[in-house]
């Protein structure tokens, strides 16, 4: 498994983004903290799916706050400042609801949770799409590939919880320590100030949405239904896997530590095949078959089938984010970072809506028709592609042409 290659010791800019990855990482781990305890969050607090999914929910509402300030912030604080502010508030929320007994007040805590996390995941995000240009679609794939990683890392932790019988208080305990010495390359590192970017107002939305209308309404409803659906995927999967085919905690943990390695192996292939082919043809080849794979993985009764039909699925699904998110590098570098803070926040709408509306689904249904609505989910991104027609060619207008 190799991560994607720079030759960063060439280019201090680039090697700057190395200060992220440990943290990048950790992110990943925390994003997928809800999937995999979820089953023991309910058996705990004695709660059913649809009561469950309400976590999700409140995580993403967290992390949209995050997304709506984020602009306002970087005016007046470094990124380093803020990614610290982040890691702190994460670190310390996490070792406080792994004390809890109130269901209330551990959902509710979660909020801050997502608000420090997504602060730290959107935050390389911007300065990439603010300091590197053309290369920004291939930083963004090396971006979440680390998150990804962390998407490996973090269901084994709580797998092994599981399998050993412990106090699932310490899924959330370690990495709300392991988070502080990530927090030290962050503090060595020099990065570049990102404080020339415009505000997030209601004028820069504006200019940003009639820079080219269709364009923006096709990325918006793409990335808000693309992401949404992946998540609700990996927030249901264990649940599927261990009512409809009987697995293991320990299969199903595993499980969802591989779809972090299809995660990493998928935004490798798709952004090496969007600088050959572009971002938008890519995404037009990713997101149909995908619809086709998630329809019939519940079909097998095989648990080991049904796990590889999941794992092929997110492979091609990994690249909807990073590559709807290279976007934003469509838009002049005064607004790139109020653009990509505009589609972030659409992948907190996603990941707000959709994980909960699957989550009700599998409660008042069953799980196979909740996983299997996920395809239609794909069919609507794939027509959000459709309405687009065609991409703004990125490297003809990257940081050249100003908005109308």
């Amino acid at each position: 498994m190799h991560l994607p290659k720079f030759h960063f010791s060439k280019n201090p800019e680039l090697a700057v983004m190395y200060a992220f990855y440990p943290m990048v990482i950790i992110t990943g781990f925390v994003q997928l903290l809800v999937p995999s305890t979820i089953h023991m969050i309910m058996q705990h607090f004695d709660l059913k799916a649809g009561g469950a999914g309400i976590l999700p929910f409140i995580y993403f509402s967290g992390i949209l706050t995050s997304a709506l300030f984020i602009t306002h912030l970087i005016k007046k604080y470094s990124v380093k400042k803020l990614m610290i502010v982040g890691a702190i508030i994460v670190s310390t929320t996490l070792i406080i609801v792994a004390q809890l007994e109130s269901f209330t007040l551990f959902a509710i805590l979660f909020f801050l949770i997502g608000f420090g996390n997504g602060t730290m995941i959107i935050l390389p995000g911007i300065y990439s799409t603010h300091i590197f240009g053309k290369k920004n679609t291939q930083i963004q794939s090396v971006i979440f590939s680390f998150l990804a990683l962390g998407y490996v890392v973090g269901p084994i932790f709580p797998g092994i919880i599981s399998y050993l019988h412990l106090s699932w208080r310490w899924c959330f305990t370690i990495p709300g320590l392991v988070i502080l010495p990530a927090i030290i390359p962050i503090v060595l590192a020099k990065h570049e100030p990102i404080d020339k970017a415009e505000k997030l107002t209601i004028r820069i939305f504006k200019q940003i949405v009639n820079f080219d209308s269709r364009f923006f309404i096709g990325i918006v409803i793409g990335i808000t239904v693309g992401v949404g659906a992946t998540s609700a995927i990996l927030t249901w999967i264990i649940t599927f896997l261990e009512e409809m085919r009987n697995a293991t905690e320990g299969y199903a943990h595993l499980a969802l530590s591989a779809m972090g390695v299809g995660s990493i192996i998928g935004r490798q292939m798709w952004s090496k095949l969007a600088v050959k082919i572009t971002v938008y043809r890519t995404l037009l080849i990713i997101v149909p078959v995908a619809a086709v794979l998630i329809f019939i993985a519940p079909i097998p009764k095989s648990t080991f089938m049904v796990t590889s039909l999941f794992f092929t699925t997110i492979v091609f699904t990994s690249g909807i984010n990073p590559l709807f998110l290279s976007a934003a590098g469509a838009y002049p570098k005064s607004h790139a970072s109020s653009a990509f803070t505009i589609l972030f926040i659409c992948v907190s709408l996603g990941g707000i809506l959709i994980p909960y509306g699957i989550g009700q689904l599998f409660q008042f249904t069953n799980p196979e028709i909740g996983i299997r609505s996920i395809s239609g989910l794909f069919i609507i991104v794939t027509l959000a592609l459709i309405y687009i027609r065609t991409e703004i060619p990125i490297s003809e207008h990257i940081n050249k042409h100003m908005l109308p």
